[in-house]
């Protein structure tokens, strides 16, 4: 009962965002149909209350605003069509900011290869804002020497296990982060890095997990490490032969099924926090436009996080960076 409310809801989101793209952007509305392009509009009922509208950041002569439109795409991060689709939502929507699933350890992915090949690379590039700091959440000083190794050796896997299956796919992995910044760049749109820092979600995924979970953890990622170029070569066949069919929410359901502990820090968490980035962080204050830039398995539970502010304004620095556990359903 609860799927098929679910998939109602994001039936009618998608009739909403086809509605809005066919009158402002009509050569959009294939992405909307294939299940990659969503759009907002802010609600004419909204009114912020006084306590986001008095936010201490703000220091402009009038209120803050948040924006009118917010447009999201779903991307694969080492598919072939998303960096294309990026490009052409922004050079349509010509947006005043673009939110990357980025933080700023990882956002050198945008620029690495980015100026040094295609695309327009002369002239000042875009404006880079974070919308955290390292020092904006939890810190190393609760971990313990076999905790911040074990998060360490995690996060170095991961990094070596998308970067092989991206040579699979002959696909440099964050392409569609690199194209974003350099079509941001050729419109003077601000680049915004809109994921929580990377060792806070990765501390509290490890903090959250069992210790069964951490075993069973480590032993698949040991695995992939020994094995990587099979596994790498296997998951890349997939994603390369079924990537416009490649359900990705099945994917997160065996993740959870395997580790239901990470659900809550390694998605909702996450998904909150980009929510928060795209609709009411400094960075995107006073925009009219703003296009967030997000995994494809992301796209519908942000969405959704986005409606649900409007009516419950839940959505805050404090509560998706400082003290996510307060937003727990």
């Amino acid at each position: 009962e609860l799927l098929a409310m679910a998939r109602a809801g994001g039936a009618c989101l998608k009739r909403q965002s086809l509605k809005l793209v066919e009158a402002r952007h009509p050569q959009l509305s294939p992405l909307v149909r294939r299940d990659v392009l969503r759009v907002v509009e802010k609600p004419e009922y909204y009114v912020q209350s006084e306590s986001q509208r008095e936010r201490k950041f703000w220091r402009g002569e009038t209120d803050p605003v948040e924006p009118d439109y917010i447009y999201l795409v779903g991307t694969c991060h080492v598919g072939r069509e998303s960096a294309a689709d990026v490009k052409e939502v922004i050079e349509a929507v010509r947006p005043q900011a673009v939110v990357v699933e980025l933080c700023k350890k990882r956002s050198n992915i945008m620029t690495t290869t980015a100026e040094r090949g295609g695309g327009d690379g002369d002239g000042e590039g875009p404006s880079v804002a974070a919308t955290s700091t390292s020092g904006s959440g939890e810190n190393d000083a609760g971990e313990n020497w076999f905790e911040r190794t074990s998060r360490q050796v995690l996060e170095e896997m991961l990094t070596g296990m998308t970067s092989r299956i991206g040579r699979e796919l002959n696909v440099l992995p964050g392409l569609e982060f690199k194209q974003a910044y350099l079509s941001a760049k050729a419109i003077q749109a601000e680049v915004v890095l809109g994921d929580r820092p990377i060792d806070i979600t990765l501390r509290r995924c490890w903090s959250k997990m069992t210790w069964q979970e951490r075993a069973k953890l480590l032993f698949v990622l040991l695995q992939a490490l020994t094995r990587g170029d099979e596994v790498s070569a296997a998951v890349a066949t997939q994603i390369d032969s079924l990537e416009k069919e490649f359900d990705l929410d099945l994917v997160f359901d065996q993740v959870l099924e395997e580790f239901p502990s990470l659900e809550e820090p390694l998605f909702r968490e996450r998904d909150r926090y980009m929510a928060w980035a795209v609709k009411r962080s400094k960075a995107v204050t006073n925009t009219r436009s703003v296009v967030g830039v997000i995994g494809r398995g992301h796209l519908a539970p942000v969405l959704e996080e986005i409606h649900r502010d409007y009516d419950a304004q839940h959505l805050s620095f404090d509560s998706v960076a400082r003290k996510p556990d307060t937003l727990s359903r």
